[in-house]
């Protein structure tokens, strides 16, 4: 039996690299396996972002990948929305081979244009240069959720994986060898390590109340008294407010963001999944009292009774919405442990570190947890590493997120919620955001504007997972390697004394 790797997390100080530009590092579109790599079994309970995007690091290495998704496909989405994709993701996406068909799908980002959400005047706007984007190695994208999940499946069956829709997992089972699955058709699945990705917004996020209740943590969901809506529509919807500077900021891939005390909203182009046609996502944060958390479709008449009183091109815009979806925005706790204590279970994105809805850093954060998992599975050639391989996953990325939520909080660059949402509860940092959004409508960035836009694109966009993944690998894991090599070596030759005594005698 293969007991337990020491968690290293608080004995040690894990060193980070800053980030580099994109040329600087090594090409890793195309992975060179050892000679002695060790491929395993891997289950991923969960079809969306994080469960994908895990699957094509782990396959693209060579293990042999199973994704369980309890919907009966993957290409088509119930209540799919329009999101935003930040350089961090894209740029692994990119070196997984997926930007051709990412940007065929997709609208590349220009800008953000920040206007009141009373009365819509416009307050500030900000360009995103090229050269500055560079250095990130990716774009930033805007696109049909629908589609990214598809191009996602595709990329994953290509490398390898197996996916499986209308699986109904009822049973998670830890075990320090091989953990498994229960099915809901009583089907039983195996495997050397099984992934969490199965969320916290949208239930039974089985795998996450799984590890909760074997660490004794409590399964809290606190509504923080706000909503968002979500509808996506016609893009004739935008020709017909009669906006020439609106029209123009939206079709430049411009993303509009309304902003207030505790309200906002966030409009932005994006393509029909099966026509290309122009769509625009229209998301809008609004308080609630409601203690219903459940993500369900509501009437028209709801959002548009949220918006009474404000932008009256934010009404006009919800009267073409068909369809309207409401997310409660429910504050729920980071796993204490992404681990199973029993073992060889690991949540990764949102069933781990659970953030706001409609927030940007959902698609980079589960991309990250993907590439660090991916990265590290690469140099297994022992089976006794995946215990030391699973517990670096949350060594690595736990602080790595905190800082990520630290920096971006009143960053107006970091475009994650509409600043007045976000820093609701938080006058300082509210009123930061605002100064921000103000020095950009002066015609230059000043002091604080120039040093946030450095923060956002070095500390947060321009950031590499794979480096962090190869840092701890040359740092902690071959030094693991060099000691086990010299347990073994140590093993053989007291074995071959004792033979020779023996012959001796």
């Amino acid at each position: 039996m293969v007991s337990a790797h020491p968690r290293c997390a608080n004995s040690r100080a894990h060193a980070r690299t800053q980030a580099k530009p994109f040329a600087e590092r090594a090409d890793r579109t195309h992975l060179q396996r050892k000679p002695d790599f060790l491929p395993i079994e891997f289950l991923v309970v969960g079809g969306a972002i994080t469960g994908l995007s895990a699957a094509i690091a782990l396959s693209r290495a060579g293990h042999k990948v199973t994704v369980l998704e309890h919907m009966p496909s993957f290409s088509e989405t119930p209540m799919g929305a329009g999101c935003r994709i930040p350089p961090n993701a894209t740029k692994l996406y990119y070196r997984w081979g997926m930007q051709e068909r990412l940007r065929s799908c997709s609208i590349k980002s220009r800008g953000v244009v920040f206007a009141r959400y009373d009365s819509g005047s416009v307050v500030g706007v900000h360009d995103w240069e090229d050269g500055i984007l560079e250095e990130t190695g990716g774009d930033f994208l805007l696109m049909h959720y629908t589609d990214l999940r598809r191009v996602l499946a595709e990329c994953a069956a290509e490398h390898g994986a197996v996916l499986r829709a209308s699986c109904h997992v009822v049973d998670i089972h830890a075990d320090p060898q091989r953990p498994y699955v229960a099915l809901a058709s009583g089907e039983v699945l195996t495997a050397d390590v099984i992934i969490g990705a199965d969320g916290s917004h949208v239930g039974p996020y089985r795998c996450r109340r799984v590890i909760l209740k074997a660490l004794g943590q409590e399964d809290v969901e606190k509504p923080t008294g706000m909503q968002l809506f979500n509808a996506i529509l016609p893009g004739s919807a935008v020709d017909e407010l009669g906006d020439p500077e609106l029209l123009k900021q939206i079709r430049a891939g411009g993303v509009f963001t309304w902003f207030g005390p505790g309200h906002g909203a966030l409009g932005f182009p994006i393509k029909e999944p099966k026509t290309g046609e122009p769509l625009f996502t229209l998301y809008v944060y609004a308080p609630s009292d409601d203690q219903d958390i459940r993500v369900r479709l509501v009437d028209r008449e709801v959002l548009l009774k949220a918006l009474e009183g404000r932008d009256s091109r934010l009404s006009k815009l919800a009267q073409h919405a068909k369809e309207v979806s409401l997310v409660p925005m429910v504050d729920r706790p980071y796993l204490d442990d992404w681990i199973h204590p029993r073992g060889r279970v690991i949540a990764l994105g949102e069933a781990a570190h659970p953030i706001p809805v409609g927030s940007i850093y959902s698609l980079g954060m589960t991309a990250c947890d993907a590439a660090v998992l991916g990265r590290l599975f690469a140099h297994l050639h022992r089976k006794d590493q995946i215990d030391s391989f699973l517990n670096a996953i949350p060594e690595i990325r736990t602080p790595r997120i905190e800082r990520v939520i630290r920096a971006a909080t009143g960053n107006i660059f970091a475009v994650s919620l509409p600043p007045g949402v976000a820093e609701a509860r938080d006058r300082v940092l509210r009123e930061r955001a605002e100064r921000g959004i103000k020095e950009l409508g002066t015609g230059g960035m000043g002091a604080q504007t120039s040093e946030e836009m450095i923060q956002a694109i070095e500390g947060i966009f321009g950031y590499d997972p794979e480096d962090d993944a190869d840092d701890w690998w040359v740092q902690w894991g071959l030094t693991q390697e060099r000691a086990a090599r010299m347990v073994v070596s140590d093993a053989v030759a007291v074995h071959v004394n004792e033979n020779l005594e023996r012959e001796e005698s």
